[in-house]
């Protein structure tokens, strides 16, 4: 991927009032001089009550001026969802939906949309979708930047079997189509094997923190996979997170504090300078270790990663990942609408914020295939072989 910024859930709201009234328009001047937004809507709800024609409705007043508010935060992180896009922005965080099983993102100075990264074993990945591919057109209309959000939802509202048709373009490639199948995505978000010289390989996708009747959490997944490696005779281990594009805090740092020893995480400070800190007791795991990342690694792939550079307990190896070092918490309402918020920046043990910065491999080495990492033989996967090297020495 390349290194301009990206921003993964963005939404961006105008709305433009117009009004020839000039005595009512006299007390919309004074009060935005005034600077007192809510007396503003509060009089051009006045204006159109008054003198529209139609009708207002309550309810579209209440999300568009929610949408707006957020929009105003101008934090591409931050956004208000009225009850239906809510709905399908939770469905989005959960273990199971319907889609193509792609994270999007969006590249603000160029206006366009990015696949951060495919879901293993999705339609996505299968259809031949990548990492970085820039997304011009689906169905033929197409989305800007400030449209991730609807191009998100556009993507999942449809039905198990419909058919969705992406234009891409690809860095050496150019533009192509490719024509996508819906269907119900499960996130299975830990696999693993054993390698040759007992080095145990475990892949995490995403850090999932519920589970369904078809999938676990990623943090009862990662356990049952090491215990199994731990059983096998496992002496090495090699951690993939490349494409994991991020997921839960809270079950990142109960698969780090699995792996590092007594002390910190990962902390968080608010916009008034409180501190959370995410600490781990002094069990961890001893033998040798690697991580492997590169650019779509981000958000809690990121805090894995940077724990264990900080306490120098595995070898980064890869490229450079994304930089999203901040956090969103969502907020539901009784209502059935949502809004995610910006609440905190998070920081490595060693007190870096990696936001718009990514985090440095200890080892770069570039990879010279378009195929998605599942797809990849040890012989042709130069971050694996170096990986198995690092930790045999």
């Amino acid at each position: 991927m390349n290194s301009k910024k990206r921003y993964i859930f963005t939404i961006v709201i105008t709305a433009l009032v117009t009004c020839l009234a000039t005595n009512v328009v006299r007390d919309v001047t004074y009060v935005t001089n005034e600077g007192r937004s809510l007396r503003k809507i509060s009089a051009v709800k006045k204006m159109l009550s008054n003198y529209s024609l139609f009708d207002i409705d309550e309810e579209k007043v209440a999300d568009y001026a929610s949408m707006a508010m957020a929009a105003a935060i101008d934090d591409p992180y931050t956004a208000y969802y009225p009850k239906e896009d809510f709905s399908s922005y939770k469905s989005n965080i959960m273990s199971t939906y319907v889609g193509i099983g792609a994270t999007l993102g969006a590249d603000i100075e160029s206006d366009r949309l990015v696949v951060v990264s495919p879901m293993e074993d999705s339609p996505a990945e299968k259809s031949g979708i990548r990492s970085g591919d820039i997304i011009t057109a689906i169905d033929g209309k197409q989305f800007g930047a400030n449209q991730l959000s609807e191009a998100a939802t556009y993507l999942k509202n449809g039905e198990e079997g419909t058919d969705v048709a992406l234009t891409l373009n690809r860095e050496g490639t150019g533009q192509f189509d490719v024509t996508v199948t819906r269907s119900e995505i499960i996130k299975i978000s830990v696999k693993s094997k054993m390698l040759s010289d007992n080095i145990g390989y475990v892949r995490i996708t995403g850090f999932e923190s519920k589970g369904t009747a078809k999938s676990n959490s990623t943090y009862d997944e990662f356990r049952e996979h090491m215990s199994a490696l731990q059983s096998a005779g496992m002496e090495r281990l090699i951690i993939d997170l490349r494409d994991n594009p991020g997921g839960d805090l809270n079950v990142v740092c109960d698969i780090a504090d699995m792996l590092l020893p007594k002390g910190i995480i990962t902390y968080t400070e608010d916009k008034h300078g409180k501190r959370t800190t995410m600490n781990s007791d002094s069990n961890e795991v001893d033998m040798p270790m690697a991580v492997l990342v590169n650019g779509g690694s981000a958000s809690a792939s990121e805090i894995l990663t940077g724990a264990l550079k900080d306490y120098k307990k595995a070898t980064v190896i890869g490229t450079k990942t994304y930089g999203k070092g901040i956090v969103q918490t969502v907020y539901p309402f009784t209502d059935g609408s949502g809004i995610s918020i910006t609440t905190a920046k998070y920081y490595t043990p060693s007190g870096v914020c990696i936001h718009q910065i990514g985090i440095e491999p200890d080892i770069t080495v570039e990879m010279n295939t378009n195929k998605a990492i599942s797809e990849l033989e040890l012989s042709e996967d130069t971050q694996l072989q170096k990986a198995i090297e690092t930790v045999l020495n």
